[in-house]
Formats: structure tokens, sequence, C-alpha cells
């Protein structure tokens, strides 16, 4: 009789080992942690802007081996934002510039891209690690703006940002 009073107790413990096993993965959340930056690129040697910030020698090299040529480039503006999957954020770059970006499962995202209120692009890529997504607009006076996307590093401070 001890016996068979002892083997459910025995189950019901390897349901509740199995369920806190489980319950880690089950309560991750699915999507992708993505930093976005507002980069200016100017042949000047300094911003204008003294609260603009040098985006250091790795990405200026990524940016000067691409299409994009100017000798200096100055961060405006940064977003670090978890994204599920199936969902859009928005993020405000600044006053004249956002980007809504869609998680669509795994490193694949939407993102769509807005100066002064009116769409600029629109592309579907997966997130590489070791390479961002770039996308620019038209700038005066031989500059250039631009918005590189890339995953976000582990330790980056995520904010919070509204979903669409």
């Amino acid at each position: 009789m001890k016996r068979l009073c002892s083997l459910p107790l025995a189950g019901w413990l390897a349901v509740i080992v199995l369920a806190g096993l489980a319950a880690p993965a089950l309560s991750a959340p699915e999507g992708l942690v993505v930093q976005a930056q507002l980069i200016w690129g100017t042949n000047d040697p300094q911003s204008p802007d003294p609260k603009h910030r040098d985006i250091g020698p790795e990405l200026s090299a990524k940016l000067k081996a691409s299409a994009f040529r100017w000798k200096n480039y100055f961060e405006v503006k940064r977003h670090v934002a978890s994204i599920p999957t199936n969902e859009t954020k928005t993020l405000i770059m600044s006053d004249l510039c956002k980007v809504e970006i869609k998680s669509l499962g795994g490193d694949m995202v939407e993102i769509k891209l807005f100066g002064e209120g009116k769409p600029l692009a629109t592309r579907k890529e997966k997130l590489a690690v070791d390479w961002p997504l770039i996308m620019a607009g038209d700038a005066k006076n031989d500059t250039a703006w631009m918005v590189v996307i890339r995953k976000a590093a582990p330790n980056a401070k995520l904010e919070t940002v509204r979903a669409n």
C-alpha cells in the first residue's frame, strides 16, 4: 500500500521538476534586441553640436568600407529596444527622422525609414552579427545622415519604446 501511495507523489515531483526546468524556456521572450544609431557623416574634423559623439574606429571603418566616404562620423542619437516577434516598434531618431522595426522571427527584420514624415525606404533583411544594416537619406552641404541598425550587445541597456 505504501508503494502505491508513494508512486503518485513521485510522479507529481517529476512533473514539478520538469515544469521548473521548462519554465525559463517558456518565459524567455521571443524576438530581437536591436540597437539603432542616427549617424551624421561629414568631412569636417568635428561636429558643430557638442552633444554628438564620435562613433569609434570599428563602425567608422565599416562605414568607410561601404558606399559612405566621409572622413568623420558622429552619433546623434542611439536607441536600444527589444522587439517581440511579429511586433513593430517605432524609434524616434530626431525631429525629422524615425524608423519602424518589425521583428519577423529569428534575426529577420523589416525596417521602414522615414525622413521629414515621408517614407524613404523599406528593407527586409537578416541582421548579421558582424555587419550593420545601414539606411540613409539625403543631406545638404556635402554631409550625410544614416541610421545604423544591428543586434544590440548583450549588456546594452534596454529602453521602453512603444509598439505600433
